[in-house]
């Protein structure tokens, strides 16, 4: 298990997401990625910042689109199967997928929250490529349409911190309730 360090660049809480793309013969790609924030303003945008060479990186470029599926506990599995460091060809993970509501992306059927995107802006540093994406449909399972607000008890997103996932734990407050009053 990774210790922090002094000095040493590490990084804390971050969401998994399965990114969906087409390859060139119409095969679908899923990729976990955990790079992820979003912009605040018009357009509203996802952030995905993906390193190394991955087919995934190639298939934004390509066509300039993607999805975005909120990785959940159900979904690891098949997460793990799509990443190249932990992929085990003995066991194939397979889930239920479908095309796009508005754009031709693939998405996993049932899941609980996914963003079909559309890429604005590519910004290179380095091996590394942060893609600018605008949300063009955010896909929501009824169930949690219905909740009174995103409660992530429900949702329940795979958080990654380094080398384990954690889900989430209690409510605590919303916005203003630690403010002076």
């Amino acid at each position: 298990m990774l210790k922090p360090k002094n000095n040493i660049p590490c990084f804390f809480t971050q969401q998994v997401f399965l990114i969906g793309t087409y390859d060139e013969d119409g095969t679908e790609r899923f990729a976990p990625i955990s790079w992820i924030s979003y912009t605040n303003g018009a357009p509203a945008c996802l952030i995905i910042s993906i390193n190394g060479t991955k087919r995934t990186k190639r298939n934004i470029e390509r066509t300039g689109l993607l999805s975005a599926t909120v990785v959940t506990p159900e979904l690891l599995a098949f997460a793990e199967s799509r990443n190249s460091a932990t992929a085990d060809e003995n066991n194939v993970v397979v889930v239920p997928t479908v095309r796009g509501n508005v754009l031709d992306v693939p998405l996993i059927a049932d899941s609980v929250f996914s963003y079909e995107c559309q890429l604005l802006k590519t910004v290179e540093l380095g091996i590394t490529h942060t893609y600018f994406a605008e949300i063009k449909k955010v896909n929501v399972r009824d169930d949690i349409e219905k909740l009174d607000f995103y409660d992530l008890r429900v949702i329940n997103p795979v958080i990654y911190s380094p080398d384990n996932y954690f889900t989430v734990g209690n409510h605590i407050g919303r916005i203003g309730d630690y403010s002076q009053k």
